[in-house]
C-alpha cells in the first residue's frame, strides 16, 4: 500500500476487507489492525472528486451497507459502494452477487453457519463448503454467472472485476487455465477455454500465506490492466517483498474518467481478509 500512495495511484477495496461474519464488531479489527487504517487515511479525502481511497461492501462486511456512520468516523463523509463504474464501462463488485450460497436470503444462513461453527470446525480441519474461495467447482460457476453478466447486460458494462472467489483470473481465465492454454496440451475430457476475453477479471486473494494479488489499471498513452502478485523473495541472505506483474494487457487509447483520483492510476485490491482484516 505504501508504494501505490507513494507512486499516485487510488486504492479500490473490492469488498470482505472486514471479516465480519467471524468477529462479533469492527472495533476487534480496528485495534488489532491500526496501522493499516493509518495508512488508509492518507489516500481519504472528504471530498468524492479528490479521494483515492474507494470502497466496496462484500458479504462479510455487508454491515457496512448499513452502518457507515461508524467507518466514518474514521474516514469522514466515505461512501461505501455495492459497486463501482469506471470510465462508465467497468463494473467493479465484490462478486457475492454470483453465488447463491452467500446473496440474499441464504446468505444469512451461511453467515449463522460462519459465526457460531466454523471456528470450531476449522479448528478441526473441515473446508467450509460455502466458500467459492475453498470450493474450485463454485469457484469456476461465479465466474462463469459474472463473465455471462459482462458479456450480455444492456447497460453499457464491458468488464466486470471482481473479487470473492480468492481465485486471480485475467481474460476470463485463470493461471491454471492459462498456463494450460497456452502448453497446447490435449487431455481428452478437460474443457478449456481457447482464448482469453476482456469481459472478465478477478482480482484473487490476500489471504495466502505466501503472496497477495490484485488488478491495476494506468494510463499509460494507452489503458492497461496488469494482474500483480506481491510475495516474498530473497535477496542475498536478505528476505524482501517484491512486486511481480502475471499477467499485462493495453486495451487500447480509451478515454479515462478525469475525476478519478491517482491521475488515471488505481491498484484494485483483493480484500479477502477472512481472519480479521487484510493487510
Amino acid at each position: 500500500m505504501e508504494h501505490y500512495l507513494e507512486n499516485g495511484f487510488s486504492y479500490i477495496e473490492l469488498g470482505d476487507a472486514e471479516e465480519l461474519w467471524e468477529n462479533d464488531n469492527f472495533e476487534q479489527i480496528y485495534i488489532t489492525h491500526t496501522t493499516v487504517y493509518d495508512l488508509l487515511a492518507k489516500f481519504h479525502a472528504p471530498d468524492p472528486g479528490k479521494t483515492r481511497y474507494l470502497k466496496v461492501w462484500g458479504n462479510h462486511d455487508l454491515y457496512w451497507k448499513y452502518n457507515e456512520a461508524v467507518y466514518r468516523t474514521l474516514f469522514p463523509d466515505i461512501e461505501i459502494h455495492e459497486g463501482i463504474i469506471l470510465n462508465n464501462t467497468i463494473l467493479l463488485i465484490h462478486g457475492h452477487q454470483a453465488d447463491p450460497k452467500c446473496s440474499g436470503e441464504a446468505a444469512a444462513v451461511s453467515k449463522f453457519f460462519v459465526h457460531h461453527f466454523w471456528p470450531d470446525l476449522q479448528r478441526c480441519g473441515v473446508k467450509d463448503p460455502t466458500r467459492a474461495a475453498l470450493n474450485p467447482g463454485l469457484c469456476n460457476e461465479v465466474d462463469k454467472r459474472l463473465h455471462e453478466w459482462a458479456i450480455h447486460n444492456d447497460r453499457g458494462i464491458a468488464a466486470i472485476i471482481a473479487g470473492h472467489t480468492h481465485r486471480a483470473v485475467f481474460e476470463n481465465l485463470s493461471l491454471t487455465e492459462r498456463r494450460y492454454m497456452e502448453s497446447k496440451v490435449k487431455t481428452d475430457g478437460v474443457k478449456i477455454k481457447h482464448q482469453p476475453d476482456g469481459s472478465y477479471y478477478n482480482t484473487g486473494s490476500c489471504v495466502h500465506p505466501f503472496c497477495i494479488t490484485g488488478i491495476e489499471i494506468t494510463r499509460e498513452n494507452g489503458l492497461y490492466f496488469r494482474l500483480i502478485k506481491w510475495g516474498q523473495a530473497t535477496e542475498g541472505n536478505a528476505l524482501t517483498i517484491q512486486r511481480t506483474v502475471l499477467e499485462e494487457t493495453e486495451l487500447g487509447r480509451q478515454a479515462w474518467d478525469a475525476n478519478m483520483g491517482g491521475g488515471g492510476k488505481q491498484a484494485v485490491g483483493s480484500s479477502e481478509g477472512q481472519e480479521g482484516r487484510r493487510d
